[in-house]
C-alpha cells in the first residue's frame, strides 16, 4: 500500500509538472526552478497523506523556502522589527520551517483567536501594556487584510509566534524583575542584613507547547493550583471591574461615623464595605448599628488592624486605599505564587512571614494553624522551600558564630557570670562528646580583638532555658534555619512578631509534633511526651519527609474565601518591581 501511494504521488507530481510546463513556463530557468520544487516535494512525500492537494504542496514548498530566507539568510533584517529571535529560530527549525498560524487555506483562525482570547481575558495584563497593544495591532492587521500574499502571511506568522512567546513567558513566570530584586538583596547583605529569597523556576518547553497543544489547554494546565492562586486571581478580576468603574469614593472624616448615629456618610461606608465582601448585614443601612460595627471589624481583620469596630484614622486610611494600590499588591503576590513549587503533595507546611503564621495542610484541608515569630529587621527569615526530615526532642542549641561574636562575647565582657546564668557551654568544636572548657581562663577581650571567635563553639544544653525550647523540626539548608519551640512565649501575644535571628519559633510545637506522629510509626506521641519531661536528647528521622514552604505573601485569599492584606515586614514589596506586560 505504501509503495502504491509513493508511485502514485510521483506520477501525479510529474503530470503536474508537464501541465505547468505547457501552460506557464517561458524559460529553461523557470523549468529548473519548478522541477527543483517538485523533486523536493517528492523527497518530502511522507509529510502528506492521500488527501494532499497540489495547492497544498506548492504552498508548503514556497512557504518553507521563504521562511528559511527570513529566519536564516536575512535574519538581521527580519529581527530588526520582530523580537524573540532565539525562540523563533528554535521553534521554526523544530517545525521544519513550516508556518504555524497559516496554511494553504489561509489563517488558522481557531489557533489565532485562541491566542487572542487568552490575552484578552488575562487580568494580570495591563490594557496599555505591550502584550495587549501587540495583540490589538495584529488583530486589526489580520482583519483588514483583503488580499493574500505569501510574504505578508509569513511576516504575520513570525509576529504571532513572537506574541505567543511573550504571552506564555508572562503567564508562566510573571512580571517581577527578579534579577533587579536579587541585586537589592545583595546590597542588604553587604550592609550586614541577612536577606535571601530562593525562586523556583518551573521547567517548561514553550516551543513544544506551541507545536503540540492548544493555547487554552496549556494555560489551563500551567495555571498554579496551590496557595489559593485561582481565588486570588478571581479577586484580581473583581478589582479590575471596580477599576473600570472608576474605583471607590473616599470615606470622609465625619461625626456620623460613630456607633448609634445615622446619615449619608454611614450609608456610603456600608456600600464601601459591601463592595469588598465585608458587609455582613442583609440590607444597606444609613445607621451605624451593631451589624455595621461587626462589618467594620471584619474589614479591620482583613487589613491587619485592631478589631475595634470604630472608624479611626488607621481604618479610614485603609478604606481609602485606591483600587490601583490593591491591584498592584495582588499582582505582585500572584507573580510570587507562580515562582513557588506547585503542590501535588498530600501533606505540606507553609509559613507566611508577613502573616506571622504556620499552616499545616493534609489532603487539601487545613489541619493546623498557629502563630509564629520570624526573623527581625536585621535577620530576615529566608524565603525558600525544603523538606522536614527529622525532629529533635530536648535539643542542644549550637549557637552560630555570628551570634557568639556580635552578642555573646560582648555580654560576657560586661557580666562575668553571663555564661553560668544562661547555662551555656564552650568547646573547641561542636562535638558534644568533648567536655566543655573552663571559659573563665580564656581572655575573651583578646579573642574578640584578634578575630579568633570561631575557635570556640558555644552551645546550650537541653532544659527550660534552652533557646530552642523542647522541640525542633529540621530541614537541613544553606541558611541554617529551622522551626522550633521557644521559652519566650510572651512574643506570641504580640501582633507584629519579627524578633528572631532568622529561625521560626512556633507557638504550639506539641500540636505540630502530633501531626507527624499520625504518619510515622517511629513516633509514639505519648512516649514523646514522657521524653519531653526530661532532658535526654532524642532524634526522630522521618520516613516521609514533609515539604515546607517559607513564603512571603502580603496579599492572599484565606480559607474563608476573603482577600487579606498583611504588612510588608521586610520591605520586599517596595523592592520587587514588575515589568509592565
Amino acid at each position: 500500500m505504501r509503495l502504491f501511494k509513493n508511485i502514485l504521488f510521483i506520477l501525479l507530481t510529474t503530470a503536474l509538472a508537464v501541465v505547468l510546463e505547457a501552460v506557464t513556463l517561458s524559460s529553461t530557468e523557470e523549468l529548473n526552478e519548478i522541477n527543483d520544487k517538485f523533486q523536493q516535494a517528492t523527497v518530502n512525500h511522507k509529510k502528506y497523506d492521500n488527501s494532499v492537494t497540489f495547492t497544498q504542496i506548492i504552498y508548503d514548498e514556497k512557504s518553507v523556502k521563504a521562511l528559511m530566507s527570513k529566519i536564516i539568510t536575512n535574519e538581521a533584517q527580519t529581527f530588526t522589527h520582530i523580537s524573540n529571535k532565539e525562540f523563533i529560530q528554535d521553534v521554526y527549525q523544530r517545525n521544519e520551517y513550516r508556518p504555524i498560524w497559516f496554511d494553504y487555506k489561509g489563517i488558522r483562525k481557531a489557533a489565532v483567536y485562541d491566542l487572542f482570547n487568552n490575552i484578552k481575558k488575562d487580568d494580570t495584563l495591563e490594557n496599555s501594556g505591550p502584550i495587549r497593544k501587540n495583540y490589538r495591532t495584529l488583530k486589526k492587521e489580520i482583519a483588514s487584510t483583503k488580499k493574500r500574499t505569501l510574504d505578508h502571511e509569513l511576516e504575520l506568522d513570525l509576529k504571532l509566534t513572537s506574541l505567543y512567546y511573550r504571552f506564555m513567558k508572562h503567564h508562566l513566570y510573571g512580571a517581577i524583575n527578579w534579577w533587579s530584586f536579587q541585586r537589592k538583596l545583595s546590597s542588604l547583605r553587604r550592609n550586614h542584613i541577612a536577606a535571601n529569597w530562593v525562586t523556583n523556576t518551573p521547567k517548561y518547553d514553550i516551543a513544544d507547547m506551541l507545536l503540540r497543544y492548544k493555547i487554552s489547554y496549556v494555560v489551563g494546565i500551567t495555571t498554579p493550583s496551590s496557595f489559593n492562586y485561582k481565588k486570588l486571581y478571581k479577586e484580581l478580576s473583581r478589582l479590575r471591574r471596580v477599576q473600570e468603574r472608576g474605583g471607590w469614593k473616599k470615606i470622609p472624616k465625619s461625626s456620623q461615623l460613630r456607633y448609634g448615629r445615622s446619615g449619608k456618610v454611614v450609608k456610603q461606608l456600608a456600600q464601601r464595605l459591601q463592595s469588598e465582601g465585608d458587609y455582613l448585614c442583609s440590607n444597606i443601612t444609613s445607621r451605624y448599628d451593631n451589624c455595621l460595627k461587626k462589618s467594620v471589624k471584619h474589614f479591620q481583620k482583613r487589613h491587619g488592624l485592631a478589631q475595634t469596630g470604630t472608624i479611626n484614622s488607621a481604618t479610614r486610611k485603609r478604606l481609602n486605599l485606591s483600587v490601583n494600590w490593591k491591584i498592584k499588591k495582588v499582582l505582585l503576590n500572584l507573580d510570587r505564587i507562580k515562582r513557588l513549587p506547585d503542590q501535588p503533595e498530600d501533606r505540606y507546611v507553609m509559613v507566611n512571614i508577613p502573616e506571622f503564621r504556620l499552616f499545616y495542610r493534609e489532603n487539601n484541608q487545613q489541619k493546623l494553624s498557629m502563630r509564629v515569630v520570624v526573623g527581625d529587621k536585621k535577620h530576615h527569615t529566608p524565603i525558600f522551600s525544603n523538606k522536614i526530615s527529622f525532629i529533635v526532642l530536648n535539643p542542644y542549641w549550637l549557637i552560630p558564630d555570628s551570634i557568639v561574636q556580635k552578642e555573646m562575647i560582648p555580654k560576657m565582657l560586661k557580666n562575668p557570670n553571663y555564661l553560668k546564668e544562661k547555662g551555656y557551654e564552650v568547646r573547641t568544636s561542636y562535638s558534644l562528646k568533648r567536655p566543655p572548657i573552663d571559659a573563665s581562663k580564656v581572655d575573651w577581650a583578646k579573642v574578640l580583638r584578634t578575630g579568633q571567635t570561631k575557635k570556640y563553639k558555644f552551645s546550650q544544653p537541653p532544659g527550660k532555658k534552652n533557646a530552642l525550647g523542647k522541640i525542633k523540626f529540621k530541614f537541613p539548608n544553606q541558611f541554617a534555619v529551622y522551626l522550633h519551640d521557644t521559652p519566650a512565649k510572651k512574643y506570641f501575644k504580640k501582633g507584629f512578631r519579627a524578633f528572631s535571628h532568622g529561625c521560626i519559633r512556633i507557638a504550639e510545637p506539641r500540636a505540630f509534633l502530633a501531626t507527624f506522629a499520625k504518619h510515622e510509626r517511629g513516633i509514639n506521641y505519648n512516649h514523646a511526651k514522657r521524653i519531653l519531661q526530661g532532658k535526654t536528647k532524642t532524634q526522630y528521622n522521618l520516613s516521609q519527609p514533609v515539604p515546607v514552604h517559607i513564603v512571603y505573601l502580603t496579599a492572599r485569599v484565606k480559607r474563608d474565601g476573603l482577600l487579606y492584606y498583611f504588612p510588608d515586614v521586610y520591605g520586599y514589596d517596595a523592592k520587587q518591581t514588575r515589568t509592565i506586560h
